[in-house]
């Protein structure tokens, strides 16, 4: 009884962490701090939905693909939210790299040919 308890608020957290990532990325003003709250479901709600998966099926190829899964939506996460990053930048101020004008502390010099 208390394994499937375990299973169910596994479960709970997954919906709970979705729910808070959506609702935390649809409150925040900015497309670049709505970034933050995507790392939520994709982290958490993997890592617990894996936590559900690896009590109801036990340690077999079905725990070895969702856990996977959750590591390949965990490093996507964070390459697709640099992504997005860097566009929105990009869009915004026409370019990448940091210039003297953006208060950046530090700013690569480039050799002189």
């Amino acid at each position: 009884m208390i394994h499937y308890d375990i299973i169910a608020a596994s479960l709970a957290l997954v919906v709970l962490s979705c729910w808070i990532g959506t609702l935390g990325a649809w409150r925040m003003h900015k497309p670049a701090q709505a970034l933050h709250y995507l790392a939520l479901p994709t982290g958490a709600g993997a890592i617990f939905l894996v936590v559900a998966v690896v009590l109801e099926t036990g340690w077999g190829t079905t725990a070895a693909k969702m856990i996977a899964i959750s590591a390949i939506l965990i490093v996507t996460n964070a390459v697709g939210a640099h992504a997005a990053a860097r566009a929105f930048r990009v869009r915004k101020l026409g370019y990448w790299q940091p210039r003297k004008k953006d208060g950046v502390e530090f700013i690569p010099q480039r050799p002189k040919a």
